[in-house]
Order: structure tokens, then sequence, then C-alpha cells
């Protein structure tokens, strides 16, 4: 019996080794139990998203989507088409446009999905065209909201031949900054027409000019086609079309260049919170608001 006994003795470290043994088993068993929990598998949304319909509640189509239980004979993909390229769509990045000829990466670019995108060039390719803003709007893939996001910066530059015959550019005009049409502008020597487009978009979505410098603002504008150009404006800042920030909604606020989302929601909290403002130097509560984006701003507010 000794021998049996001395058949199964562990010295300490052999007890040891079975210890640690047994406690990574152990380990081993409950990390498989638990690895369904742990690496669950990302689920891909299929809902359609609420842009395709009027209200933003699926069983709601809007009377513009032109999404019937039947094909249509139109070169727009059907809803269900277009939710199955794409699920994700891509963060906004809105600039100044001509939707004549642009590519579909821009239209993408814009926050279009690339389905729509393609719709749009299949419109293009069938001999369709952009004459005016309103044209945009008529497309089947934008919503009405997306078209109001992309109003202020669509830019049709007027034909050339539609134009007043002046003769030479004059170097020596000036015109008012705050009134001049396209034709006028294309007057003065270094503006052509679609310049003189992105000068009255522009202006449309600030509101008015409240010095000339800000040309420098414009897309294109250099230091030195500034040089050339300054010399033939005026400036008159009453023109201004000014944001009541008393009653002005996010949406209202977002729309002017120099607020962003963020300043226009920070300005609109505050004042439910708060109440309105006694005098327009106070929307500089908000933290959000420092001295130099006062300085840009404050010509465009009223109280």
């Amino acid at each position: 019996m000794s021998e049996w006994k001395q058949l199964f003795a562990f010295t300490k470290q052999e007890r040891n080794g079975i210890a640690v043994l047994c406690v990574l088993i152990v380990g081993a068993i409950v990390y498989i139990a638990l690895q369904p929990i742990l690496f669950q598998p990302a689920t891909v949304p299929t809902q359609i998203p609420a842009e395709y319909f009027a209200d933003g509640n699926p069983g709601t189509p809007s009377a513009n989507a032109g999404i019937t239980t039947e094909k249509q004979d139109s070169d727009q993909p059907d809803v269900a088409s277009i939710a199955g390229q794409t699920s994700v769509y891509q963060q906004n990045e809105l600039f100044l446009f001509n939707p004549n000829g642009l590519p579909e990466t821009d239209w993408v670019r814009l926050g279009l999905s690339p389905a729509q995108a393609k719709s749009v060039k299949n419109f293009e390719a069938k001999g369709g065209s952009f004459r005016s803003k309103e044209d945009v709007k008529k497309l089947y893939v934008i919503s009405p909201e997306k078209y109001s996001e992309l109003e202020p910066y669509i830019v049709i530059p007027a034909k050339t031949d539609s134009l007043p015959v002046y003769g030479k550019k004059k170097s020596d005009i000036v015109l008012e900054l705050n009134t001049a049409d396209t034709s006028q502008l294309v007057q003065v020597s270094g503006i052509g027409p679609v310049f003189a487009a992105r000068i009255v978009a522009y202006r449309l979505r600030l509101g008015g000019f409240h010095h000339k410098e800000q040309l420098m603002e414009v897309y294109g504008m250099d230091e030195v086609k500034y040089g050339q150009v300054q010399a033939s404006f005026n400036c008159d800042s009453s023109y201004i079309t000014k944001i009541n920030v008393n009653s002005a909604e996010v949406s209202d606020l977002k729309k002017h260049p120099y607020v962003t989302p963020v300043v226009a929601s920070a300005l609109v909290n505050y004042r439910k919170q708060h109440g309105n403002f006694k005098q327009l130097s106070a929307i500089m509560q908000c933290k959000v608001i420092t001295p130099q984006l006062y300085a840009k701003l404050a010509p465009y507010l009223t109280i």
C-alpha cells in the first residue's frame, strides 16, 4: 500500500502546477461560453431612409417621391433599389455649384446617395438641363427639404449672349456692391459671368455685404484679383437684410455663412432657457460666440 501512496503523492511544486492548470481550464471554458455575448455581429439597418417620405414616417410616401406599386417609366430608380444600394449617407459638404455638368462625386459630396447622383446624371444624359434653381427642385430624387438646403448654393450663370452689350470692359467703372446684378458686374475688368454669379449668390447668403473686403470670401477670389476689382465697388451696408435673433429658428440661422449649426443651436437654446435677448451684445453670453465672431455677425443680426 505504501507503494500505491507514493505513486499518487505530489510534491508542493507539482500541486501548484496542477492548480494553475485548473484555473486556465476554467478560464477557457468561461471565455468560450461568453463569446456569443461579447462578440455580437454588427447589424445593418435595412429600413428605408425617412427622407424618402413626406413626413418622415414609413407608410406615408411623399406625393413628390413618385413611389407607386408599379414600376414607372422613369430615369430614376425606385426607393427599394436606392435603399438597397446604400444605407449610409455621407455627411454634407455644401459649396457653391452649377448643377449643369456637375460630376457624380460632387453630387455625393452635397449629400446625395450614389444612386441619387447617378439618377441626376441620367437625367442630363437624356438631354435634361437646369435653366433655373427651380429645375433642381423638380428632380425626383431631391426632396423639398434637401432642395431648401441646397438652394442657397446653386449658381446658374447667365448666358453671355443674353447679356446687354456694353462694349469693352471698363476699369474706371464704380458699382454699388449690394445692388449690382450680374449684367452690371461683368462690366468690371476681371469679372466674368461665372464670377459675377458667385458674387450675387454669396451676397444673397450673407444678406448683403457690410464691407467690400468680404469679396475675399467669394469662392475663387484671391488677393491679386481683389486688388484688380476692389476700386470698382462701393458698399452701402444699409442694404443688408438682418436676421431677428429673437425669432429665428435654427434652420434660419444656420443658412448664414457665418453661423455654424452649433452656433445656431446655441443661440436658440439660450433664448429658450433665458428669454429673448434684451440687447444684441447679450448673444455673447453663449460661450460659442467669441468676440471675433460677434464682430462678424453683429451687422447681420437684430433683436
